[in-house]
């Protein structure tokens, strides 16, 4: 018999049932109610949190053990030529060239056997390329504006108020580390030889300063001053000996254990050692160290260094 229920009707039927439920006769208080199937099967609807996906594959009609047609869903697998249709259009959305699409066709008709062939010799031949663009790069060379800033650096970090004594390796890295190291090496000759004729020319420490920072984006600032002035009464003790700057390692390190960490302390001990050199070279001369803050560049390397050494200690 055919339903012709509407809308309407099935809001009716609700109502009827709601009604009906509330109408159920009281059970016994010890009574256990225990739902049926239909009931079990309608919590189970209205608890799913989404109807089961559909089957998307077609349908095969084939008899069940009792001979009665069953429908059960047969995979369907795409064609070798519809497979190599869709990837020779993928590969000219890629911008292959035709040779190579070509290659491509062939390599779907292959057996499994000659596809890992065909892929073993491309990685070999990859291999080859490379090999070949790493033999053609010319070897590195280092810019003249990166000497210019090692040089910079160098004078800079050897030269750091909040240095107490100076240490992946990359591609190439042996070569700048090399240029550092000659960079530093001719610094400290440079300084060295400033440092002996500023002895014999009784030359002020501001105008050693001057000269020593006269290539480098350094200012002679008081802190520089009483730097370089250590450093010229290090080279009168051991005379310019061989260990000139092992010992002005020390001294900075005898400073720094005597502060006990103390800034003020240690500003007392370089304004005693510029007061010191004050009075023994240029006495006579009229010049003012100016109270001038350090470029910005030489502050971000004092940064460094002071950073460098607060995670050493720790």
């Amino acid at each position: 018999m055919a339903s012709n229920l509407t809308p309407a009707a099935l809001t009716g039927l609700a109502g009827n049932v709601a009604q009906t439920t509330s109408r159920r006769p009281l059970q016994r208080e010890d009574a256990q109610y225990f739902p049926s199937a239909a009931e079990e099967a309608l919590e189970k609807a209205m608890m799913r949190s989404s109807p089961p996906p559909e089957p998307l594959l077609g349908k095969r009609v084939q008899p069940d053990e009792e001979g009665s047609p069953t429908a059960n869903p047969q995979p369907s697998i795409p064609s070798m030529s519809n497979l190599t249709a869709a990837t020779l259009r993928y590969a000219t959305k890629k911008k292959l060239r035709p040779e190579q699409r070509d290659e491509v066709e062939a390599f779907f008709s292959d057996t499994v056997l000659g596809r890992q062939a065909k892929l073993f010799i491309g990685m070999m031949s990859l291999e080859n390329k490379v090999d070949a663009f790493r033999s053609a790069t010319p070897p590195y060379q280092l810019s003249e504006e990166l000497k210019v800033n090692i040089t910079n650096y160098g004078m800079a970090v050897m030269l750091s108020i909040n240095i107490m004594g100076i240490e992946h390796d990359y591609a190439n890295w042996e070569k700048i580390s090399a240029y550092v190291s000659f960079s530093l090496t001719q610094n400290r000759s440079k300084v060295k030889k400033a440092i002996k004729a500023s002895i014999v020319s009784d030359t002020n420490i501001f105008a050693l300063a001057q000269s020593i920072v006269s290539s480098t984006p350094c200012r002679p600032t008081v802190q520089l001053c009483a730097r370089v002035a250590l450093m010229r009464s290090v080279f009168v003790e051991c005379r310019g000996s061989e260990k000139y700057w092992n010992l002005i390692d020390s001294r900075l390190e005898f400073i720094r254990s005597k502060s006990d960490g103390s800034a003020v302390k240690i500003a007392r001990g370089f304004t005693d050692i510029l007061k010191n050199d004050r009075a023994l070279y240029g006495a006579g001369e009229d010049y003012v160290i100016g109270d001038v803050i350090a470029d910005e560049w030489q502050q971000r390397v004092d940064n460094v260094i002071g950073g460098a050494e607060d995670v050493a200690g720790a």
